[in-house]
């Protein structure tokens, strides 16, 4: 551990970035921003190294420029996340793009309107076709009229 602390330290690397995230379709290659997307997305999850990156993109929004792709928290986790990221800036945006359950418990209302808030800025950010959140929300409010409150339909 001294010894990568001690490699970081003479590149001018913090522990923080010493990280091996995999982008499995080699589509960052011409993807400006990519490696700063990539390190700010993976220190979203427990296991930044163990990230993977597929179909990335560029676009520019309102002067900014957005990083867009699809991420996997683990190799072996075959489900994969939307997100974008405005260069220069601290939090990216993930969608974790869950499939809706039959009915939603009482007591996770709440995470599922905040992950659907992501899908929103993601759409805004250009990284999903106009008209996704729409019909995601469509779904989620559907779900939500038949969930569970105190164990009762």
């Amino acid at each position: 551990m001294y010894k990568a602390m001690i490699l970081a330290a003479a590149f001018g690397l913090s522990a923080g970035t010493c990280v091996a995230q995999t982008v499995i379709d080699a589509s960052a290659a011409h993807v400006p921003n990519a490696q700063e997307a990539i390190g700010k997305v993976a220190g979203t999850f427990a296991q930044p190294s163990a990230t993977r990156f597929r179909h990335l993109g560029a676009r520019t929004v309102d002067g900014g420029a957005v990083v867009c792709g699809e991420v996997s928290p683990t190799a072996s986790d075959p489900h994969f996340q939307q997100f974008g990221y405005v260069a220069g800036h601290d939090d990216p945006i993930v969608f974790a793009n869950r499939p809706l359950p039959a009915t939603i418990p009482f007591g996770e209302v709440n995470g599922w309107i905040n992950d659907s808030v992501h899908l929103e800025d993601l759409e805004e950010m250009g990284c999903v076709p106009k008209g996704t959140y729409h019909a995601y929300s469509e779904k989620l409010n559907a779900r939500m009229n038949s969930r569970k409150q105190y164990g009762v339909n």
